[in-house]
């Protein structure tokens, strides 16, 4: 199952189970301002994203035996 955070420069917020709720969090804490109803409108206070971890979920190859 995905989940979602937001991360940016200073701070990284818990797992959420939505991107909206990520969003939010960010908001609380005061990392992201939505001045309006799009996209477009929301804007980082500091460099930041909402983030997945599917990266983290993800199968990955075994690791490679070195050779003796």
């Amino acid at each position: 199952m995905r989940k979602y955070r937001y991360r940016t420069l200073v701070l990284t917020g818990p797992w959420r189970d939505s991107p909206a709720q990520a969003l939010l969090d960010a908001v609380r804490a005061r990392q992201v301002r939505i001045d309006g109803d799009g996209p477009e409108d929301i804007q980082w206070i500091v460099p930041g994203h909402i983030e997945d971890n599917a990266a983290e979920i993800a199968p990955q190859p075994p690791p490679r035996l070195a050779r003796q």
